[in-house]
């Protein structure tokens, strides 16, 4: 591992993992067919899912590995999203890894809502722990520069965690793979919340809120 690239202690990469959390994705329903993926930093290297894989069969040596400038250096052909991943990891040296899903339920949500700095609502303590507010961007075509462009520079800021993008899914960010899938877990339950409820679901009050925000700091 190159000691120059800012990497979090502890964080232990291989291929299997990457596969096996790519697996993970599809198994709970976090995308489908062969949409969604994944990005993690190794180092001064980048690996990246191929494009027109299904997560679900994603196999070692399938995965495309990338030089910081998106040069492809061995594996399959990087997703369309390369570009998208490259300028967040560029944004946010504290983070590895990177999923963007298309859950059903978080394309549902995000088309009751509107684009801001906090979409979905505050309805279970969950998501508050460790991902509200949470900001959605207006539809953007997938993979284009455009798109790639807002969602790096929103996450921009060390506060977020993840991105709704409406009419298309969900970014998060982690440390390793677990913190990306654990918020990715999250913001897909209150999403769930929020359709089944048909919008109307009370919130967590401001008070609770930053109790549970409080907990969060103290366990960080």
């Amino acid at each position: 591992m190159d000691s120059s690239t800012p990497q979090e202690p502890g964080f232990s990469l291989s291929k299997e993992a990457f596969c096996r959390y790519c697996r993970l994705l599809y198994e709970r329903r976090l995308t489908a067919g062969g949409g969604g993926n994944a990005a993690a930093r190794c180092g001064d290297r980048i690996w990246l899912t191929p494009t027109g894989r299904s997560l679900r069969d994603l196999c070692p040596e399938q995965i495309a590995v990338a030089d910081r400038q998106g040069g492809l250096i061995n594996g399959e052909a990087p997703t369309k999203e390369a570009g998208m991943h490259m300028a967040i990891l560029e944004k946010r040296p504290d983070i590895n890894v990177i999923f963007h899903v298309h859950g059903a339920w978080l394309i549902a949500a995000s088309t009751l809502l509107d684009p801001g700095p906090s979409s979905l609502p505050a309805l279970t303590p969950g998501f508050v722990h460790c991902a509200f507010p949470l900001p959605m961007l207006p539809f953007l075509v997938p993979g284009s520069r455009d798109l790639g462009a807002a969602v790096a520079e929103t996450f921009s800021s060390p506060k977020v965690c993840a991105v709704l993008l409406q009419n298309h899914g969900l970014v998060t960010v982690g440390k390793d793979f677990c913190e990306a899938l654990n918020i990715a877990e999250e913001i897909d339950e209150a999403a769930r919340v929020l359709v089944l409820t048909r919008g109307k679901g009370r919130s967590i009050s401001p008070v609770h809120i930053r109790d549970i925000q409080c907990i969060r700091g103290t366990d960080s």
